[in-house]
């Protein structure tokens, strides 16, 4: 179990990498005239080295985000003074595993790497005092007489272990338990947006004993709390899922956008989409017929020259919605989500 599990409220104020065998991003914060920094895993020691990740540019959990928004800025004690914010990926309802994605520590190209997902963003905080960083994990300090290593700041104070922090069989298995994960989640305060950054092992198992965090056998089921999601819960439950969205194409002739929506049948089963609609965060929607067959993926091209769906390039919502009115599937993006022209945005 970690020792000091708390959460850091500041704001950024410099950015380091450190490029060795055990590579983090290092990120300088400021809270209250204490500097602390976060060093956040971006590959694993252990193989395979790649990490599990999402990025959520759009989360919504008012529950978490006001009690987040409320603390002083500074160090909070988690298990000692606020246990209601512990994050527990298994458990929490926050993320699951299959929302998760593979990304390399860095690679050649746009927005297929970890440094590609969290440096923007910290350089946009540092250039934004309004900007509020929030990490979830093990606090180490203070150093009296010792400068931290990156910074030169004294004494030394920060966050690591901001990560998944259960289901670990390995050297790492005594920091296992329930209710002490790591995130960095940041409050966007000119727009109230929030966008939070979840980061696991590949070799964490997500089946773990509720009282100790330890993996358990995959034949021993009951352990996490089922499906969840990183959107909010659909209204009704749906086979049909959006997976994928074209939110910023290449403009055609005319200054035409060609956008688009993409959706998959999940279950083995023939799905109709008759009297189905994809709407946007502002009410305008586009029919939907036919059917999907067990598996199948459709890209539906969006008609707003007939008042359908338009994606908004500075962030917004895609609903899908049954023959009977009913939301089946939601997603959000923000802008960051659009920066790079003609790329797909995979939910």
């Amino acid at each position: 179990m970690l020792k000091n599990y708390k959460v850091l409220k500041g704001t950024a104020s410099a950015l380091a990498l450190d490029d060795d065998n055990d590579p983090h991003i290092e990120i300088r914060i400021e809270a209250g005239g204490v500097s602390y920094r976060i060093a956040l895993n971006v590959r694993s020691k252990m193989s395979p080295h790649d990490l599990l990740y999402a990025n959520i540019v759009d989360f919504k959990h008012s529950a978490l985000t006001d009690a987040l928004e409320a603390l002083p800025m500074g160090l909070t004690d988690i298990r000692k003074d606020r246990p209601e914010l512990a994050i527990d990926y298994v458990r929490g309802g926050l993320i699951e595993r299959e929302d998760m994605n593979v990304a390399p520590f860095q690679l050649s190209g746009p927005k297929n790497d970890l440094r590609d997902f969290i440096e923007p963003i910290v350089e946009e905080g540092i250039a934004d005092p309004d900007i509020h960083f929030y990490a979830f994990g093990e606090a180490w300090g203070p150093e009296h007489n010792k400068p931290d290593q990156y910074f030169d700041f004294e004494p030394g104070n920060g966050i690591h272990d901001i990560h998944m922090n259960q289901g670990d069989g390995g050297s790492f298995k005594a920091t296992n338990g329930p209710n002490q994960d790591g995130a960095l989640l940041v409050h966007f305060n000119d727009t109230d947006e929030w966008a939070a950054i979840f980061l696991c092992f590949q070799s964490q198992n997500w089946n773990t004993d509720a009282a100790t965090g330890h993996p358990v056998s995959d034949s021993r089921g009951g352990q996490g709390r089922g499906e969840g999601t990183r959107r909010p819960q659909p209204i009704v439950a749906s086979s049909l899922r959006i997976v994928a969205a074209l939110i910023n194409p290449v403009n055609g002739e005319g200054g035409t956008e060609a956008e688009t929506v993409t959706i998959i049948n999940r279950s083995d089963m023939e799905a109709s989409l008759e009297g189905w609609k994809l709407e946007d965060e502002n009410g305008r929607t586009q029919t939907l017929s036919g059917s999907l067959n067990a598996g199948e993926l459709r890209t539906i091209a969006l008609d707003a020259a007939a008042g359908g769906p338009q994606l908004a390039n500075r962030g917004g919502d895609i609903i899908l919605r049954n023959a009977d009115g009913a939301v089946a599937d939601r997603v959000g993006y923000g802008k960051s989500e659009t920066a790079n022209e003609g790329w797909t945005t995979i939910f």
